[in-house]
């Protein structure tokens, strides 16, 4: 990827990398991720779903004290955190990055609402406030076909402006998710969508200005 963005200077690139940030070689791993300037962020799935969660453990990263302080590390080095998870680990999640404030945090696909039923969404927004209380915290609009394959825009509409609530414009920033997410629709669908159910008002911050500075992009 490094090797990409410096044969196209002219293209505005910033990587995300996975890290495990419980690792003991971890300050190694971070120093040659440093090395290559187009990385901003890392990542470590906390969750994706529920019946997957069971299987692979990633929920117990809560639990890690290696993990909480690998997030510390992450924000002295000026880096960010992407992260994944579902809502029912969000409250964990919150007390967890308080004690990170430093760390800037981007919540990938708005925090994984899988339970598309009123119920359900009703319980993810309210267990969202607990993210969105946290200035650290940044929305991403992004992935909300896994779990709606034949979703529309009035399926996502509830998702997106409960995010915009919350977060406001200036801490939400639409993201394709491609391409896992070209498997339910295409780039042009997904964006005239996101532009009908987002004001126009707040389009230059939700797809550009916010992720701008969130991943510190030359624009």
């Amino acid at each position: 990827m490094q090797k990409v963005a410096n044969a196209n200077p002219d293209w505005p690139m910033a990587q995300v990398v996975f890290c495990d940030l419980t690792s003991p070689d971890l300050e190694n791993q971070l120093d040659a991720f440093q090395k290559l300037p187009t990385v901003r962020d890392v990542r470590q799935i906390v969750g994706r779903a529920p019946r997957e969660d069971a299987l692979t453990g990633t929920n117990s990263l809560l639990d890690d004290p290696r993990f909480a302080e690998g997030l510390r590390e992450v924000g002295r080095r000026n880096l960010s955190f992407d992260l994944q998870l579902i809502p029912e680990l969000m409250e964990k999640t919150a007390c967890v990055l308080e004690a990170a404030p430093e760390t800037k945090v981007a919540l990938c696909h708005a925090g994984s609402p899988h339970d598309r039923s009123p119920k359900g969404l009703n319980d993810w927004a309210a267990r969202l406030s607990a993210l969105s209380d946290l200035h650290q915290v940044t929305c991403k609009l992004s992935g909300l076909g896994m779990f709606d394959h034949e979703w529309t825009s009035d399926s996502i509409s509830p998702i997106v402006e409960t995010c915009l609530e919350q977060f406001g414009p200036d801490r939400c920033m639409f993201g394709s998710n491609f391409p896992v997410d070209s498997l339910y629709s295409d780039y042009s669908t997904l964006i005239r969508e996101y532009h009908k159910i987002i004001p126009k008002i707040w389009h230059a911050q939700v797809f550009q200005s916010t992720a701008a500075k969130f991943y510190s992009f030359d624009m």
